[in-house]
């Protein structure tokens, strides 16, 4: 070969091999492109693989604070059930059941201005207002003719001793 076809040839050749470095330093780039993209991605992977961590633990947490308080709950609950239970099959106090008799005495008593606020007639029946015997109030005289209402209701009775009740019947004769 003479010197000018070495000449093209080695041009040929130094063209290919520019064209090659040329290719060859793209491919670098897009490696080292590649390479700070999974770089990245792997951060956002890890960072978002731990914030999952930490919800998860936080969720874990919160679950069993909230399990801890639903059993503290029904506890709570089951105590405040045998309370109740306890109290409903307890023996009435004598509290109670003076207030329920004063309670139905007072019923007792209202009842016939009741009906006769709602128009039942009744036989007509005085009720009398003398005083008993034993020192006791009297009760009041409701008629239903009477046509009247009392807003005075019945007083409970007082329960008197018998050193009281001697004391009023000397108190009664003396005077």
């Amino acid at each position: 070969m003479t010197e000018k076809g070495k000449g093209t040839v080695r041009s040929e050749v130094d063209i290919c091999l520019s064209q090659w470095t040329a290719r060859e330093m793209q491919l670098v780039r897009l490696h080292e492109e590649i390479l700070s993209r999974r770089e990245a991605l792997m951060n956002c992977s890890l960072a978002y693989s731990q914030s999952q961590n930490n919800m998860t633990l936080t969720g874990t947490l919160t679950t069993e604070q909230a399990f801890i308080r639903n059993q503290k709950l029904l506890k709570d609950i089951k105590v405040a059930k045998e309370d109740v239970y306890e109290s409903l099959n307890a023996a009435p106090t004598p509290r109670f059941m003076t207030l329920q008799k004063n309670y139905w005495s007072m019923v007792k008593s209202q009842v016939p201005m009741w009906e006769q606020d709602i128009g039942i007639e009744r036989p007509t029946k005085e009720r009398t207002t003398t005083p008993r015997a034993s020192g006791t109030r009297a009760k009041t005289t409701h008629s239903t003719s009477a046509g009247k209402k009392s807003s005075v209701g019945v007083q409970p009775k007082k329960k008197h001793t018998k050193k009281q009740l001697d004391a009023r019947q000397k108190s009664a004769k003396s005077k």
